[in-house]
């Protein structure tokens, strides 16, 4: 089809511009969604006052009072191990006994699963950190030195897929609608090359061979039982395992851990039973110097190697290094919050995800990890809620790039990842482009985009969001017009253009 020229028009005024053309006709990957994890802190502030958590659950999933979110990652856990250090990083199981379950566990995790799909969240990813204890070779939820490739038991992996799937199927059948929840995808293992040796938190090492063993033991139970879930690995810890060997852990226990893509992906007894979506963690690649760019070139030079293949970013918060001065420390402010967009637009970008999760939606600690703060500690202190403007600049993508939309091509000089970066998404069904720019930089820019819509569209109206240190400056409103020359970027800001087109009416010729 041919592609006319919409020309869009109201100037403001001037700053160094940026002429970009945005071609709906030139597309890239579908985008499936835009997430985040209940990542331990649930089981504590879903337990709060009906207000409190109602507060919450609305600033992460509303698309009205909130960022809308279209995926829910929630935390299969793995059980209460008194030997963690850090309390809000061990989580009940659902389990009692092999086959034999307390369904009125993970209450607080259970409403916020409700929560979201009330609230119009249409896909749930569950995920595991560890087998429970009484499947693990040292007793805990997190492994111990020796030459164990993994903390599963020997020929455990069917026993734990059947736990798996008992709980997938559980929800998926559970004849209380308040409790019903189909989750489209399971993730077994999570980060399974780290060793998970401390005591801070649940986890598990699993070598190549290992996840192999869990992917075929779990497709098995699910195939059997036909139910909807479908298995979506490996979740690597780092994106450079996703293409080459983790030398550190192969060499120390003489079997495969990483190159995950070829290992998995381009395994022909292996990949049939995955959903065709494998995904991976930001952490540690995020540095301006030979990281961010060369990391995710690299990661989408590989993945063209597997088409069909999906790719999704499953977890990132800021961990010690270059952005907003390393994880320590709460930043609620713009700093923070631009130098994750920058990685969030990199990851599409340049990996090409179809997918792109934040770690933990809600923290409590004094460190770079939620989208929304609290000080509440425990029953009795004052449920604050304390939503930051990484929040509202991950709503930028969340709430406006929706499930089914395609990246298209956004082409123009002057870009430049301390400067202005710039992506868009066409939904043809509802006739909308969608532009998100950020503007990393000190000073004013000026875009001047123009779109090649496709033929029989004609502009009807465009509105402009934006985000900004400000206090109130959170995905807030700022022009609905008819049409849009230029636009100014403000210094340290995100803005998101929504163009909304009709058709053009043809009469027939007499």
């Amino acid at each position: 089809m041919r592609a006319a020229l919409v020309l869009l028009a109201i100037s403001v005024g001037f700053a160094q511009t940026h002429k970009d053309v945005i071609r709906t006709a030139r597309t890239y990957q579908e985008i499936e969604n835009f997430g985040a994890s209940d990542g331990w802190r649930i089981q504590k502030v879903g337990g709060w006052s009906d207000e409190g958590r109602n507060r919450v659950a609305d600033l992460l999933f509303s698309s009205d009072k909130g960022i809308g979110l279209s995926c829910w990652r929630f935390n299969i856990g793995a059980g209460i191990d008194t030997t963690i250090t850090e309390p809000w990083r061990t989580v009940e199981t659902l389990e009692l006994s092999e086959g034999v379950y307390d369904w009125t566990r993970q209450k607080n995790e259970r409403w916020f699963l409700a929560a979201a799909r009330d609230r119009g969240v249409r896909q749930f990813l569950a995920f595991v950190c560890s087998p429970p204890a009484r499947m693990t070779r040292n007793g805990h939820t997190y492994a111990s030195p020796g030459p164990h490739t993994t903390n599963l038991k020997a020929g455990y992996e069917g026993q734990f897929g059947r736990y798996l799937a008992d709980i997938l199927e559980h929800f998926h059948l559970n004849p209380d609608a308040a409790e019903k929840v189909d989750f489209n995808y399971i993730s077994p293992v999570n980060e399974p090359q780290w060793d998970w040796e401390g005591h801070s938190q649940e986890g598990n090492r699993s070598s190549n061979d290992d996840v192999k063993l869990i992917i075929r033991s779990l497709a098995a139970e699910l195939q059997r039982r036909r139910l909807p879930t479908q298995i979506a690995v490996v979740e690597s810890g780092n994106i450079p395992d996703m293409y080459q060997l983790d030398e550190k852990m192969t060499a120390k226990y003489g079997v495969k851990f990483g190159d995950y893509l070829s290992d998995l992906a381009g395994d022909p007894a292996i990949a049939p039973a995955l959903s065709h979506r494998i995904g991976y963690h930001s952490y540690w690649s995020d540095s301006l110097a030979g990281q961010l760019v060369e990391h995710r070139q690299a990661l989408g030079d590989k993945m063209q190697l597997f088409p069909g293949w999906k790719l999704w970013q499953t977890e990132y918060c800021v961990m010690d290094g270059p952005l907003a001065k390393g994880g320590n420390g709460r930043d609620l402010g713009i700093d923070t919050a631009l130098d994750v967009a920058r990685v969030i637009h990199y990851d599409l970008t340049l990996a090409s995800v179809s997918a792109w999760h934040w770690w933990t939606a809600v923290s409590e600690a004094d460190y770079k990890d939620g989208l929304v703060y609290t000080d509440w500690k425990k029953p009795g202190d004052a449920e604050t809620v304390y939503p930051s403007k990484l929040l509202w600049v991950l709503g930028h993508y969340s709430r406006f790039v929706r499930p089914g939309m395609r990246r298209v091509e956004l082409a123009g000089d002057g870009h430049d990842p301390n400067g202005v970066l710039g992506s868009a998404y066409v939904d043809l069904a509802a006739r909308r482009v969608v532009a998100v720019y950020l503007n990393e930089s000190g000073e004013t820019h000026t875009i001047a985009p123009r779109v090649e819509a496709l033929r029989d569209w004609r502009l009807s109206g465009v509105s402009v969001y934006r985000t900004t240190a400000a206090s109130g400056d959170d995905l807030r409103l700022t022009l609905r017009a008819p049409r849009l020359d230029s636009i100014e970027l403000p210094a340290r800001s995100a803005t998101t253009l929504v163009f909304d087109f009709g058709l053009i009416r043809r009469t027939r010729p007499l």
